[in-house]
């Protein structure tokens, strides 16, 4: 019985642990299954079962494995909450992962630091990144000045690190699509068009195809056409069906 307790603890019975966590995630993806509080229901309800599985006692593997399934779950959670602009719980809930998991320190830091730059806390930003400088790869050195030369309102900077970012990395679509952003602040639309395009082409993100279709309604009357080319696009992929169409403003 007390093996059975724990099994349902860490896996809610037989259903596998990546089903339940995408059963977590599902309402923010679905508004009629509660939007993001509905996730986060679903989501600290399996952080409960987990510090109560943890608390029971699991051998050494077990307990492994429970801490990574948590740590990946608060992990969603945080993206959950910086998703819906709460960018201060968020990077609280972060930096909890980040002493918890000295193994994670490297990949966590840089997505506070990146929260700090959005919300214009750029001191704290540049200070957590000068801790974990020495440890980043090439591209996520240039990645974060990237980010930092936005957050100074310097988008011509911006932009050249984006640039290495891809020449790195050319199926970094983060790097692509803030590269396109950056050009459209420098008044550079037809060039951001271009840009959005190649991102398009690695990454199907509908607020990147919203992006994409707004730039087309300003840049040219034919904008219609266009959508429908980026429709056709969209419907040669194999998982479609489920893709919301509504950001194509057709």
């Amino acid at each position: 019985k007390q093996w059975y307790q724990r099994r349902v603890a860490i896996t809610a019975g037989i259903v596998p642990w990546s089903l339940r966590l995408l059963w977590s995630i599902l309402p923010l993806h679905c508004p009629s299954a509660g939007g993001l509080y509905g996730a986060l229901d679903r989501m600290y309800g399996l952080v409960y079962h987990l510090d109560q599985a943890l608390l029971a006692g699991l051998p050494y593997l077990q307990e492994q494995r429970v801490i990574k399934y948590k740590t990946s779950l608060l992990i969603q959670v945080a993206g959950a909450l910086a998703g819906s602009g709460s960018i201060q719980p968020a990077i609280k809930l972060l930096m909890q992962i980040k002493n918890d998991q000295p193994d994670m320190a490297v990949p966590v830091s840089n997505a506070i630091i990146r929260l700090y730059y959005q919300v214009g806390n750029i001191h704290k930003g540049e200070s957590l990144l000068a801790e974990v400088q020495n440890k980043l790869s090439e591209e996520e050195k240039e990645m974060n000045n990237g980010f930092k030369c936005i957050a100074h309102g310097e988008y011509n900077e911006a932009y050249q690190h984006f640039a290495r970012v891809v020449n790195l990395n050319p199926t970094n679509a983060v790097a692509s699509i803030n590269g396109a952003v950056c050009l459209l602040y420098l008044g550079k639309l037809s060039d951001s068009i271009v840009q959005f395009e190649g991102a398009s082409k690695i990454s199907l993100h509908p607020m990147l195809l919203f992006n994409l279709v707004s730039l087309y309604e300003l840049k040219t009357i034919a904008n219609t056409t266009k959508k429908y080319h980026l429709l056709d696009s969209i419907t040669s992929k194999s998982d479609w069906e489920a893709f919301p169409f509504e950001c194509l403003r057709l």
